[in-house]
């Protein structure tokens, strides 16, 4: 059939079909040979001699062609363009826990075109982990994590990986991390004392970090957001975070707890749909329960896990990084629940009562040229409560108080980026001593705050 249909082509038409033909036969052939070997390679490979040393995997798997993972990747680099992807090539980046959060971002990572990957952990995988783990199968059971994730990175086509089966403690932080400059750190432990102390070493050393909160007990994806961590509810875990970190860091300033470009989380507002686990019998019954535990001071309880949803997690936290790598960050991301449409009616037909006001010199204490209508609409709203992350621009307060928005620069009209959320309070305040009601270190984070969206408007309009 294909004979007859190229009788009928031109000659030149003839050439083109046929070179084309034989470019696809050409590319088919080589990755089956190359998956040929691959397989033989993972055949041949013992379970008694995996071993988690850096490049051990490497020597058993045969690396990608370079034009194969050209190929590979070359749906990111026309979203990248290509200097995102060489940028993003270029990265060093590390992930601390291989769970069902953490082995989700370290293998979309190796998809995505990082090339340098630390992976730290030192558990091992586990019958009941199979449910959310992103590539152990049943023949890995009882094989360090490290080395289950790291072979599939490899096969993958990462060449630089460092794979280290080790428990990151305090104490171990400064080996494990303080020999790279990281463009990102990537937490997915989902111990208390652990996690805290990896993103307090983190934040004293100006390290970026992404951390994800707790997935266990949860199942609605569409209630997850990013934020930072002073913004999370309904996480008990970010909530024990938050204190355990503030312990940490004592006598050092709090910024970073709203600081998104040093300490950006993933969260769910979810309020817990199933509990942890009851202890057993024999557990009731003995006094010290610490026993039961894999690692001292770890959770003895076992704790419920929707599979799919640390997997969401772990892969939206891949997804923060890379847009970051890549130079296309995301802006205005939705960092808690959306505000219902009532309230949402109510700040703006306040916005508009209080420019009519201030239009007419009703408003004690404020005397300010009127600058014409409102340039935001109803829809607008929505997009200043995630500006704000739905707390008072001033003191923090969140959605609970009366929240109202108000003009920062009052020779300017009122557009997006010149409107500050405020609660009663705050705004009470400000009317009557104008900035000077504001520390000078919150005016600089406001000012931080609406140059950045004066940035995004540029950049979209």
């Amino acid at each position: 059939k294909t004979h007859g249909y190229v009788n009928k082509m031109t000659s030149s038409s003839q050439q083109t079909f046929l070179t084309g033909l034989l470019a696809g036969v050409t590319i088919s052939f080589a990755a089956k040979w190359f998956l040929d070997r691959n397989q033989g390679a993972v055949k041949k490979e013992s379970s008694s001699k995996r071993t988690t040393k850096q490049n051990a995997t490497k020597n058993k798997i045969p690396s990608v062609p370079a034009e194969l993972r050209e190929e590979q990747l070359s749906r990111h680099t026309l979203y990248f363009g290509e200097e995102g992807m060489k940028s993003i090539r270029n990265s060093k980046v590390c992930v601390v826990g291989l769970g069902g959060v953490g082995s989700h971002t370290a293998v979309m990572l190796a998809r995505g075109g990082v090339e340098f990957l630390r992976l730290i952990d030192f558990d091992q995988v586990t019958l009941s982990s199979l449910n959310r783990h992103a590539c152990a199968t049943l023949a890995d059971v009882g094989i360090p994590k490290v080395t289950c994730v790291e072979k599939v990175c490899h096969e993958l086509g990462v060449t630089g990986i460092d794979a280290r089966a080790e428990m990151y403690t305090k104490d171990s932080g400064k080996t494990l991390l303080g020999d790279t400059e990281w463009d990102v750190v990537i937490d997915c432990i989902d111990d208390v004392p652990t996690k805290a102390a990896l993103l307090a070493y983190c934040v004293k050393n100006k390290i970026r970090v992404l951390s994800c909160m707790g997935a266990g007990g949860k199942s609605d994806m569409t209630r997850l957001h990013i934020s930072d961590l002073r913004t999370a509810s309904r996480d008990p875990l970010a909530t024990k975070i938050r204190n355990t970190v503030k312990r940490a860091m004592k006598g050092e300033s709090d910024a970073y707890l709203d600081d998104m470009d040093q300490l950006t989380i993933i969260y769910s507002s979810e309020q817990v749909v199933a509990k942890l686990a009851d202890l057993t019998e024999e557990q009731k019954q003995q006094g010290d329960k610490s026993q039961f535990g894999n690692v001292d001071g770890m959770r003895i309880r076992v704790l419920p896990v929707l599979g799919p949803l640390p997997a969401i997690m772990g892969q939206s936290l891949a997804s923060i990084a890379m847009c970051e790598l890549g130079k296309k960050p995301i802006h205005q991301p939705v960092t808690g629940e959306r505000v219902g449409r009532n309230v949402r009616n109510k700040m703006f037909q306040h916005i508009t009562r209080r420019e009519k006001q201030i239009e007419e010199n009703k408003i004690p204490g404020v005397s300010a040229a009127y600058t014409g209508k409102i340039q935001v609409g109803p829809d607008d709203i929505d997009y200043l409560l995630g500006m704000w992350r739905n707390r008072c621009g001033v003191t923090g307060a969140r959605l609970g108080t009366v929240l109202q928005l108000a003009r920062w620069d009052m020779s300017k009209p009122a557009t997006t980026d010149n409107l500050v959320l405020m609660s009663t309070h705050a705004l009470k305040a400000y009317d009557a001593e104008g900035r000077g009601s504001i520390p000078d270190d919150i005016q600089k984070r406001i000012e931080e705050r609406l140059a950045a969206a004066r940035d995004l408007n540029s950049e979209l309009f």
